[in-house]
């Protein structure tokens, strides 16, 4: 149940980022990787915003 209602978050997150729907297998098989390059305590690398319809599905 903990499992599913993560992947159910994630996908609400990618779909709010798309602006599409996403299905339970695309969100499985996505290659989107928000973790850091490398793991310090120095200054993270600011993401682009996310533009719902224009932000691709990785």
């Amino acid at each position: 149940r903990v499992a599913e209602s993560t992947l159910t978050a994630i996908m609400g997150r990618m779909s709010t980022y798309t602006g599409k729907t996403i299905t339970w297998e695309q969100a499985l098989n996505s290659k989107l990787d928000l973790s850091p390059d490398s793991y310090s305590f120095s200054d993270l690398a600011v993401r682009p915003v996310a533009v719902p319809g224009q932000t691709p599905l990785i």
